[in-house]
């Protein structure tokens, strides 16, 4: 019954190649994620372009996924790092990306909409390469994509198979947390936010987001 293969884009890569000179030095404007929606025929098996959707995000490093069951089901949720947008430079004399990548204390747990997506892509997409783009400010003002703390650096987010909550570890952090889905729902209906970041995505307040954490350590690098 799969309605779509998502991919979401891990390294941020540039909108503009023409300028890829300046990447680095101007990191935060020319790049972006993308969270790519390839739409699959039941029938035949095979993936229809023309059905298929991205939805641009901002350059961090979008890495696991997982999408919503049963009670969250037409939602993805992405974890990420390297929200500072760092880009290192050891080799110019500058500190390593590891460095600049760990500074915060936390990163973000995109949380996306895709059946909403589904619907805007058909109508305030712009086509790059063949595929339907929604662009970030869409996504920010259509209410498809959202941002909640997660602790520095998570490595994976899990649904679990009721759809209600998303567990999320790491590797910097000695906690692995546990998300409602209910809680952001509701936070996202009452339009309750601890602000906005630089692109203008609505960032969910963490402690009313979450349900605990349970600390086990760190232990191994990737919990």
């Amino acid at each position: 019954n799969s309605d779509y293969v998502h991919i979401s884009t891990m390294s941020p890569t540039l909108t503009d190649r023409s300028k890829a000179k300046s990447a680095l030095t101007n990191f935060k404007d020319l790049m972006r994620g993308y969270s790519t929606f390839l739409a699959i025929n039941k029938t035949t098996g095979r993936m229809e372009l023309d059905r298929s959707f991205q939805i641009e995000l901002p350059p961090y490093t979008q890495d696991l996924a997982d999408s919503g069951k049963l009670v969250s089901d037409g939602w993805v949720f992405i974890n990420s790092y390297n929200s500072e947008m760092a880009v290192g430079g050891n080799m110019d004399g500058k500190q390593p990306i590891e460095a600049g990548a760990s500074k915060g204390d936390f990163d973000y747990l995109h949380i996306i909409n895709w059946k909403k997506a589904e619907q805007v892509a058909g109508t305030r997409s712009r086509t790059i390469n063949g595929m339907r783009v929604i662009p970030l400010d869409v996504a920010v003002s259509e209410g498809i994509l959202y941002l909640a703390p997660e602790p520095k650096s998570p490595h994976g987010v899990d649904v679990t198979p009721t759809g209600q909550d998303l567990v999320v570890g790491g590797k910097l952090d000695a906690h692995v947390t546990v998300y409602s889905f209910a809680q952001i729902q509701e936070l996202i209906q009452s339009q309750t936010f601890d602000g906005r970041d630089a692109y203008g995505v609505p960032i969910l307040p963490f402690d009313r987001s979450i349900r605990g954490q349970v600390d086990i350590g760190l232990g191994p690098l990737h919990t």
